[in-house]
């Protein structure tokens, strides 16, 4: 402290110029002061450093030194090589066993004994550390919800919008949009024998259904030439960000206020995504607004805004978060499981046969939309679908998870070594990590739907919509939509193999490049310069 007074001391305040011999005195002071300060902040950080591998609750969790020591060392995964770090947490889980401490306040576990207990149904207060949020860009959502009381009350205000009885009132909409989609399929994509980004194509049946449920309106994608391809373009991009939102939560603060102007001329690629958010905005306050009741019921904000929630949590500015959640997640997440399990169907043309024949015993009339009800039930069709989560789920991104109250203990069975996290430890588990457990399942890359019937004890290790109180709101909406999709689709199509009729052919999709994921942006995303899935189609 001496030192930093004494390069304080004599520095010109007040006066009208400062002399060449003057300016150099400041100069030289002001170089101290910075190397001081520099010294304090280099022996700060040392000192942290060795105290979270030493003294800190987590010291003893295995794991790799630099990632207890600093958050630089996940941060260089995620942000520097882009989305890069689920790999190197599998690794660690190979090197140092089921519980790896990944950063220095987080320890993630890969045993599918310990989700229930990782992911409470009840009983236990359970929050979310403040970096969910930062990474979706939406930190006032309820999906990023941070404290426990405050999640239940956001999420009861909508439950019911998602209840089986209110989405089971949404089977009109998703026929009429599948009988859209599937009618350019006939109108000249077919006819032509044209090759379809299939990914791109059910994002654009996704997004209009969801929004069509959940605003009352839509954006179209479905009627567009290209169907919506560059604001999924832009959709991508903004989900490049999220590690960069999530270390660097300042930037999703820019990101997310600049004028459109701005962004047009500095990240051209966000422009479509900047204009749906105010279109977002627009939605929530003419709904809110209008006279006419019937155009808050059946959106999402019917619940919210008849809630008893509080005056802050109806402001536009928190729903307009929401609304950009649900829109997002409902047209990526369930389009990059349809066409991936589309993929390894077609990969797989005997799993085809088995599931098709399945589908035509109980939906004989091959032109039909099927109702859900009529094909939940089926067997084989729903070991597809599940084995389709399994492989390739819509949300990659780690569930963490904070209990600020009680103790997480964990008993690791192969050191026979217990773990106690105190409380305020982020915990989590990563959802393609669990689900490709070779000690869970076999041959965890193959698709294989089978599994699922002879073992239906497999459930237990399956997370694709999260677990406990914080699971996926959305999850009967997700299965129904990709349920009455699929059987659609599989029932009116088959597999190419030089004949006549309505037939689906693999383009160019290797799934390595194109359908695994390459990366984890919240969303699964292939290796760059990947088109996705492409089909041709014929009629």
């Amino acid at each position: 402290m001496a030192s930093v007074r004494e390069a304080l001391d004599g520095f010109p305040l007040g006066a009208p110029f400062i002399s060449h011999s003057g300016f150099e005195g400041w100069v030289t002071k002001a170089v101290t002061l910075l190397s001081v300060l520099l010294a304090g902040y280099t022996a700060y950080g040392v000192l942290l450093a060795i105290y979270r591998v030493t003294l800190h609750p987590l010291a003893s969790v295995p794991g790799p030194k630099l990632a207890a020591m600093t958050w630089w060392y996940e941060c260089y995964y995620e942000v520097f090589l882009g989305g890069q770090y689920f790999k190197r947490m599998r690794e660690m889980h190979r090197e140092y066993g089921p519980i790896v401490r990944i950063n220095p306040n987080e320890v993630h576990f890969n045993d599918s004994d310990f989700i229930d207990t990782l992911y409470p149904a009840g009983g236990r207060l359970t929050n979310k550390p403040i970096m969910v949020g930062w990474r979706t860009g939406t930190p006032n959502s309820i999906v990023a919800t941070i404290d426990h009381h405050i999640h239940r009350k956001r999420r009861n205000s909508i439950n019911n919008f998602f209840s089986n009885a209110s989405v089971r009132k949404v089977e009109p909409k998703i026929r009429e949009k599948l009988e859209r989609m599937l009618s350019r399929w006939n109108e000249g994509i077919g006819k032509e024998g044209k090759i379809l980004h299939m990914h791109t194509v059910f994002k654009a049946y996704a997004s209009d259904i969801i929004t069509t449920y959940a605003f009352g309106d839509c954006f179209h994608f479905l009627e567009e030439d290209d169907w919506g391809r560059s604001y999924f373009k832009s959709t991508d991009k903004y989900f490049d960000l999220t590690h960069i939102f999530g270390h660097f939560p300042i930037a999703m603060l820019i990101v997310n206020n600049l004028p459109i102007w701005i962004l047009r001329f500095f990240i051209p690629n966000l422009t479509e995504m900047a204009e749906k958010q105010k279109w977002w905005i627009r939605r929530v306050r003419q709904i809110r607004s209008s006279p006419n009741p019937e155009d808050i019921k059946n959106t999402i904000f019917e619940g919210i805004l008849g809630s008893s929630l509080p005056d802050e949590e109806k402001t536009d500015a928190r729903m307009a978060h929401d609304a950009q959640l649900i829109g997002l997640a409902g047209e990526g997440t369930t389009a990059y499981t349809l066409s991936a399990t589309l993929f390894e169907l077609l990969a797989h043309p005997e799993e085809y046969r088995k599931v098709k024949e399945e589908i035509q015993t109980a939906i004989p009339d091959k032109n039909t939309v099927p109702s859900y009800s009529d094909v939940e039930h089926l067997t084989y069709f729903n070991a597809v679908i599940q084995e389709g989560l399994r492989l390739h789920p819509g949300v990659m991104s780690r569930m963490a998870r904070v209990s600020p109250e009680v103790d997480i203990v964990y008993h690791d069975k192969r050191r026979d070594k217990t773990f106690v996290l105190p409380p305020g430890t982020w915990t989590s588990m990563s959802t393609l990590i669990t689900h490709t457990d070779p000690d869970v399942f076999e041959d965890p890359l193959e698709f294989r739907p089978q599994r699922w019937i002879d073992d239906p004890k497999l459930t237990r290790s399956f997370i694709a919509f999260a677990r406990g109180s914080r699971n996926c709101v959305g999850q009967n909406f997700a299965r129904r939509e990709m349920g009455m999709v699929l059987a659609t689709i599989i029932n009116r199509y088959d597999v190419y193999r030089g004949q006549e009729g309505r037939t689906l052919e693999l383009y160019d999709t290797i799934r390595e490049r194109d359908i695994a994921a390459n990366s984890e942006m919240i969303i699964p995303m292939p290796a760059k310069g990947s088109q996705g899935l492409r089909v041709r189609i014929r009629e």
